[in-house]
């Protein structure tokens, strides 16, 4: 009964009501019934209703259904419920209580109407009522424990708390702190909401609090004595943090890459817009989860329906019961039949058995042992209904349970459970009617921990078809008997369910299946369970409790088990033991034996079962320097609870220190949740920043959590209730992982978790998010599905839908982004793409005044799971690198998948592909070699700008070669990569990776390891004018390649993690095989220097990366709009403006121009001939587009006199400085000091040079050959030739390949020696340089320690050594 109709009866007489009024404690303190003493045990309140205690025990149940109902019926028979009626034989009625005297009268003051108590005439029929009770917490354990951990949490984050500020704050990224030194950026700084700016130079080593103060100084504002102040972005709602240095900012590390200034605004605490704190509202707001679940994650029947039916039933029992005949026998039995088909047709035995003994029940008047009869049968009808009730609700979320709590067997622990594991399969309900061709169906049933299973699979068979009652159920009673005991099995354990069906001469088929945890909430399953069973593809991962939850919703085939148990299992987790497991070291055969297995396999997938147990057989001995506690843990045999002290005793003294530890420790191989909670304390420990770049996998280990509520689950709700970035992030990630339907029920109650821990204006937030981005993917995709000839025209109506949902005045945060705060779209700027899938490229206005506009691709039709991931990937190595000390100069964007095929990409600004580039040349560009160099020329007008772009390309280059090696990125055409005028080049589009190349036809059109094309290498040695540029080029290759190798497995960790999702190119651990193979972790620093060598000279030497190039430009024809000409940065104040020919002479049968030559602060005058300026244009040909510069007068034009040749060079320089060549350094050098002295020289050195690495570590002189400088020789083809002194045996001569036409060649190529250690000291390494016709040069020096373990150039001398 719902309150407000309980509430109803409650306030009306008894005499007039049917209901009975309910118990009050407060009547014996009023004194308005006496007590009856002497009889109080004869009424015993149970849920049931009065029924009189028994003594004796209750008997185990009988694994026979149809035993047990007649047990049930002869206990209920020996103890009839009408025995204990007034009246009744058996037991006499209760004594008449005693006639006292009347209590003594109150004062009149005191006294009030006491109203007199009708006692109902139907209380005694309350036991036959069933009611129900609203559950918006949830209706099943799993979720009203969710619930209460949420409330528990919540409780401890009031919203006066400081982390509540409702502001997004930047995100920090600690690098080594010498990147820091010595450099400044630019801040503008603008104080309250004006629009006026200061800008002053800041170093980024110093605190943003120092940074304030400087502000307020040179601003000479007055402080607030009341609150702090701190600084805000710009072009987003992004705070930084005061007391971090400035540079360790990330978007202020993105500025100082670009050079670009910080606009900043300085704020008041309290002057905050925009915020998105929660509030005391909702701290007050209870936790309710069903209110935030998604459709059709709970059970949908509206309660009111199942209300009326048990009216109906309650008023049918109490009819039946007052006029004690079978008339209305129908009717109830109707109501039960009714309530079977609200509750998708599931029934137990005993419903079953007590309706056929309410039909059997005589018509005819009844005798008294009739009427006996008759009340047993309704009670036992009453106790089955009740029972289903519960076990349906039990099992299938919803919002509203039947009042009251079930009885559950005693407690005992499960140490003293001797029972081998057995359960019976009641039934199956929803059969398909395809399914009934079937000659018969039976089940598979494994007994799975971590996919391997414990003892052999039960097999339930020759279950017939025929048995179906019309379609809807099978009763099956097949017992499933597994030989193991209930205190051996280990607590993770997982049931499998296989429905299969056989036909004559055929295998039998899966039809279905479902999974089950044997152990939940900390106890052994018992009781009746019901699984709907699914018709997907079954899952390869280890089945899990996630994946439970997708068959906690009655739909499709449903499977009724029953585990009938004496006691209530309960499990004990035993503790570690104390001090550490390592009891002594190991010999050093061992230990590195362990380090072989384990710095070469960093995957458990990758170890054979006798190298796991080798390693676990020495766990006495392991520690960080020759293992992983995940290889360590894989070697365990059983995971029983007899082998966990142990195993936790481990785990306990392993300390983790790096996430990829924890990582594998939370991948699908280890369910252990002592060890996961292992793994979660590392992330509980690390700051928000760093959190966030694992969330993506931490989103997916959630698929192997044991519980809603596990430590997991609960950290990430935490770190979201202090930090909306994260609170953004996970919800986003929680929406794409909910596109999985094995795993969307598990998500989406993780996700209505967060949503209630947000508050109503975060939430608020999110919402109008998912509005925008689903309003954006309908336009996307109805001008991707559009006709190429219609797209603009269906773009031009349908972009009016997006300004639609800013015109109320609705405001939200970017998707891809909480800081970024929009406004408003720009419609002029809204259009599509030139590619196959047309994507819809926006603009939108930030609310910020000085904030500029942010630039947003929406995509569909692809995955961009397989971005997200490549980036992730990426930006973690730019991790590793900086912190390293080694700035690599990366640039990433931001991408976010909102759906499978859907998502948003930021753009990056300034930037073009560089097909673009090539296409200033047509279809030839492609082949040519001085695109870059050209194009950087006409961006960079100053040479320090083009050195500085230079150096950027240089150092960008060499970490996307590093990166697209690494994961084997595909598709790398031209239109891939784009530059900025900067110099960084980045890569884009990563749907073909992991070496999936594509083809044309049988042709694999990605042949080179990475792209290291011709034209990049004369960008980096300007035209092979200075080649020792190409030295520090694979330096810092190969510096990034062994920094990552170092990290091997972080970035196998993250890879692992991430398979269980679902991409197009990530789907087995051969993907794990392919990145292990590309890092060779086996390998030393030295051999793999030499290795990556070797892939960039392959990748310099591959022909048809430039055919590539050329098809895909052929393929996607002529791109409207050129490349962007204009300088990246403001003209220097001494370059050239403008050229002008005053006036002309002759001298000597020449003719001399007077050129008045302005800068911005004056002009020089210049005399210069014909031939000089004609020079002077053939050296700015070599530095610009020929399509951007004028057509120089020919000599040919007629006339061609003095006169006539001043007029075309006035009109061609006007052209020419109107153009691109305006403010550039170089243009004003030749016509400055004349073209000859703008000539680029390379100065060099006058001492030949070889630079080598030469280290002894195990009895092995290893001698990497790394470079050769200012060789002077007529023969370019060079190599060299090593020999180590004393060699008695002249065996020692090792030569080098031949590096061909290139006076300062790379070699890294590594030569090794076996040399013992008390020798090794006092030889001498003999270096000798030679081409195919002469000595070049020669060295030679002792290995001391001065030499050993270090990089050095080395002088090569004149004479052999």
């Amino acid at each position: 009964m719902d309150p407000a109709t309980r509430e109803w009866f409650n306030s009306h007489d008894a005499e007039i009501s049917d209901e009975p009024l309910p118990l009050r404690d407060d009547l014996e303190d009023q004194r308005h019934y006496e007590c009856i003493e002497g009889n109080d045990h004869i009424y015993e309140p149970t849920i049931q209703g009065h029924i009189l205690p028994s003594n004796e025990k209750p008997k185990p149940r009988s694994s026979s259904d149809s035993a047990q109902t007649q047990e049930a019926v002869r206990g209920i028979q020996r103890n009839r419920f009408s025995e204990y009626l007034p009246g009744r034989h058996g037991i006499p009625p209760p004594p008449l209580p005693p006639r006292g005297p009347l209590h003594r009268a109150q004062p009149a003051e005191n006294q009030g109407a006491i109203p007199r108590f009708n006692r109902s005439r139907t209380e005694c029929m309350d036991v036959w009522n069933i009611f129900l009770e609203d559950t918006p917490q949830g209706s099943t354990k799993t979720l009203a424990s969710l619930s209460s951990s949420v409330s528990q949490l919540m409780s401890c984050y009031k919203h006066t708390e400081e982390h509540n500020t409702g502001r997004v704050w930047a995100r920090l990224s600690y690098i080594h702190p010498a990147l820091l030194q010595q450099v400044e950026v630019t801040v503008s700084v603008a104080t309250d909401w004006g629009h006026h700016q200061l800008p002053f130079p800041a170093p980024v080593n110093q605190t943003v609090a120092s940074v304030i103060d400087k502000a307020f100084n040179l601003l000479d504002l007055p402080r607030s004595t009341n609150g702090r102040y701190v600084l805000k972005l710009c072009n987003s709602e992004e705070y930084l943090h005061n007391e971090e240095l400035l540079g360790m900012h990330e978007t202020i590390q993105t500025y100082c890459k670009f050079n670009n200034i910080v606009p900043l605004r300085l704020l008041h605490i309290n002057d905050f817009r925009h915020g998105l704190a929660r509030d005391g509202e909702d701290d007050l707001r209870p936790c309710q989860l069903l209110l935030f679940l998604r459709s059709g994650s709970f059970f949908n029947v509206s309660s009111v329906s199942l209300r009326e039916i048990l009216s109906d039933f309650n008023k049918e029992v109490e009819n039946f019961m007052k006029r004690q005949a079978s008339l209305n026998v129908p009717a109830i039995v109707g109501c039960i039949r009714t309530m079977i088909n609200l509750l998708y047709g599931v029934s137990t035995q005993e419903l079953e058995d007590a309706i056929g003994m309410i039909n059997r029940i005589n018509p005819f008047p009844m005798s008294p042992e009739d009427k006996s009869q008759c009340e047993t049968a309704i009670l036992t009808l009453h106790k089955a209904v009740e029972k289903l009730l519960h076990i349906f609700f039990d099992n299938f979320q919803s919002d509203f349970r039947p009042l009251g709590v079930k009885n559950n067997p005693p407690i005992c622990d499960i140490e003293e459970a001797n029972d081998i594991l057995q359960f019976n399969v009641a039934a199956l309900y929803k059969l398909q009617p395809a399914w009934m061709s079937y000659e018969c169906f039976c089940v598979y049933c494994d007994l799975l921990y971590v996919n391997t299973k414990i003892c052999e699979s039960g097999i339930s068979d020759n279950i017939s078809p025929k048995l179906a009652l019309h379609g809807n159920k099978i009763q099956c009673n097949r017992l499933m008997v597994f030989p193991i005991q209930l205190k051996n099995i280990p607590y993770e354990c997982m049931l499998r369910f296989r429905l299969m069906g056989s036909k004559k001469g055929k295998n039998p088929e899966l039809l279905c299946w479902a999974v089950l945890p044997l152990f939940s909430h900390g106890c052994l399953l018992t009781g009746t369970v019901l699984l709907s069973m699914s018709t997907l593809p079954e899952h390869t991962a280890p089945p899990s409790p996630a994946l439970t939850d997708a068959h906690r919703e009655p739909a499709g085939t449903l499977i009724q088990l029953d585990f009938s148990h004496k006691f209530e299992w309960i499990i004990h987790r035993p503790c570690a033991l104390p001090g550490s497991p390592i009891v002594h070291k190991s010999c050093v055969d061992v230990q590195n034996k362990m380090r072989e297995v384990s710095m070469s396999k960093h995957c458990l997938c990758f170890l054979t079962p006798n190298e796991k147990a080798f390693l676990w057989s020495k766990r006495y001995c392991a520690d960080k320097e020759n293992t992983f506690l995940h290889l360590l843990l894989g070697g365990v045999e059983e995971w029983n609870p007899a082998s966990l002290t142990e195993i936790y005793t481990v785990v306990d003294n392993w300390a983790i220190h790096l996430p990829e530890e924890a990582l594998f420790l939370l991948s699908d191989n280890f369910h252990d949740k002592t060890v996961r909670k292992a793994a979660v304390h590392y992330f509980a420990q690390i700051p928000d920043s760093e959190l966030e770049s694992f969330l993506p996998q931490l989103v997916q280990a959630l698929r192997s959590e044991w519980e809603l509520d596990g430590p997991l689950v609960m950290l990430l709700l935490e770190r979201s209730v202090k930090n909306i970035r994260i609170a953004q992030q996970l919800f986003w990630f929680l929406e794409d992982a909910h596109n999985d339907r094995l795993y969307q029920s598990w998500f989406s109650k993780v996700q209505a978790a967060l949503r209630h821990c947000c508050g109503h204006t975060l939430r608020k937030e999110l919402e109008n998010e998912v509005r925008l981005v689903s309003l954006l993917t309908q336009v996307a995709d109805e001008v991707r599905q559009a006709d190429k000839s219609k797209r603009k025209t269906i773009l031009n109506k349908e972009k009016c839908k997006i300004e639609d949902f800013f015109h109320t005045g609705r405001t939200c945060c970017l998707a891809l982004d909480p800081a970024v705060h929009i406004t408003g779209v720009d419609l002029e700027a809204c259009k599509f793409y030139n590619s196959n899938a047309a994507p819809l490229g926006l603009s939108f206005v930030c609310s910020d005044p000085l904030a500029n506009k942010v630039s947003v691709i929406c995509k569909t039709g692809d995955n961009l799971r397989q971005d997200m991931l490549v980036l992730q990937i990426v930006r973690m190595m730019d991790r590793v690198w900086l912190q390293e000390g080694l700035d690599m100069q990366m640039v990433t964007y931001k991408c976010l998948s909102t759906g499978r095929t859907e998502g948003l990409i930021e753009v990056v600004p300034d930037a073009v592909t560089l097909g673009k580039i090539q296409q200033e040349w047509g279809l030839s560009g492609t082949m040519r070699d001085d695109t870059l160099e050209k194009w950087f020329h006409m961006l960079n007008r100053t040479q320090e700008d083009y050195e500085k772009a230079v150096t950027n390309f240089i150092h960008s280059c060499a970490g996307w070669c590093v990166a697209t090696f690494i994961l084997g990125i595909c598709d790398r055409h031209n239109d891939n990569i784009m530059l900025k005028n900067t110099g960084h080049m980045f890569h884009i589009d990563f749907g073909k990776i992991f070496g999936d190349a594509q083809k044309f036809g049988t042709f694999k059109r990605d042949r080179s390891p990475f792209i290291f094309s011709s034209e990049m290498c004369h960008f980096i040695t300007c035209g092979r004018k200075k080649p020792q540029r190409m030295h520090l080029f694979v330096d810092l290759c190969c510096q990034a390649y062994n920094a990552i190798r170092g990290r091997s497995a972080l970035i196998l960790s993250l890879l692992e993690l991430m398979l269980p999702s679902v991409m197009p190119e990530v789907k087995s651990k051969s993907v794990l095989q392919f990145v292990q193979n590309n890092l060779r972790p086996q390998d030393t620093d030295l051999k793999a220097t030499s290795f990556f060598t070797k892939k960039i000279e392959e990748s310099l030497k591959c022909v048809f990366v430039k055919i590539m190039f050329m098809t895909h430009t052929f393929a996607q024809g002529k791109k409207s709009g050129g490349v962007n000409s204009e300088g990246g940065g403001p003209s220097s104040s001494t370059n050239i403006q403008g050229v002008v020919v005053q006036k002309h002479s002759t001298d000597a049968k020449q003719v001399i121009f007077e050129l008045r030559i302005d800068i911005d602060d004056g002009y020089t005058l210049k005399n210069m001939t014909y031939a000089e300026l004609e020079l002077i244009h053939k050296r700015i040909q070599k530095l610009f587009v020929n399509s951007a510069l004028p057509p120089f007068p020919s000599r040919l034009q007629i006339p061609f006199t003095a006169s006539r040749k001043m007029s075309l060079l006035n009109k061609y320089f006007q052209q020419l400085f109107d153009g691109p060549c305006r403010g550039n350094e170089y243009v004003c050098t030749l016509f400055t000091d004349g073209p000859e002295a703008a000539q680029q020289t390379l100065d060099k050195e006058t001492c030949a040079q070889i630079q080598l690495d030469v280290r002894y570590e195990d009895c092995k002189l290893s001698v990497l050959i790394k470079h050769l400088k200012n060789i002077v020789s007529s023969d370019s083809d060079i190599y060299v030739v090593t020999r180590l002194r004393p060699d008695p045996l002249l065996c020692s001569k090792r030569k080098t390949k031949m590096g061909r036409n290139n006076g300062n060649p790379t070699f890294n190529e590594l030569i090794e020696y076996d040399v013992p250690a008390n020798a090794v000291h006092g030889m001498v390494l003999e270096i000798t340089v030679k081409s195919k016709k002469k000595f070049v040069g020669a060295t030679s020096f002792k290995l001391e320690e001065h030499v050993l373990n270090k990089e050095q150039w080395f002088p090569l001398n004149n004479c052999e050594v």
